[in-house]
């Protein structure tokens, strides 16, 4: 890997993990693990930058690695730390959503809708579908890359968020 890729995966990683924190500073969590979810959000960015710069991936598969590690990783750290899974996912998860496609299928579709020219029409109504469709199936990739360890590791989940309950006084 040469020397420009390794700074800018680090750059990528470094800003993912400041859009992590962010993200979970909304819930208000303890700092523990809005750290967690900051390193958890540079790992699954960084690793879906990895794997699209570095070894020419589609952005959907990388993006699904990318969520599928930050997810599974957050099994470790919350069975760690007694958070629930959602407190460390979900925050790690928000950097890669695909917010450029879908707001230049939002700006194409309202040019297409001003536009009177028929060539050009179709045009923006090609670039509404090509952005729209990789918005939803990269969120359709997110989405099954985070639920997947929640899936198989069903019964661990469900013991992490009872354990913090128990501990906290709640009743089920």
């Amino acid at each position: 890997m040469s020397l420009g890729l390794s700074f800018a995966l680090l750059h990528d990683a470094f800003f993912a993990a400041i859009a992590a924190a962010g993200f979970g500073s909304i819930a208000n969590p303890p700092l523990k693990a809005l750290a967690a979810a900051a390193i958890l959000g540079a790992v699954g960015h960084g690793l879906r930058f990895y794997l699209m710069h570095a070894l020419a991936m589609h952005s959907i598969p990388a993006s699904f690695l990318g969520a599928l590690s930050a997810a599974s990783l957050a099994y470790a750290v919350a069975l760690k730390l007694r958070f629930p899974i959602e407190v460390l996912t979900f925050p790690a998860i928000l950097p890669m959503v695909p917010g450029i496609p879908a707001y230049t299928s939002m700006l194409m579709l309202i040019k297409f809708l001003r536009c009177t020219d028929e060539v050009q029409a179709q045009e923006y109504l090609l670039a509404v579908w090509r952005n729209g469709f990789s918005a939803l199936f990269i969120l359709s990739a997110l989405v099954a890359g985070m639920v997947m360890p929640m899936l198989l590791l069903h019964r661990t989940s469900q013991r992490m968020t009872r354990v913090r309950a128990s501990v906290s006084g709640e009743h089920d």
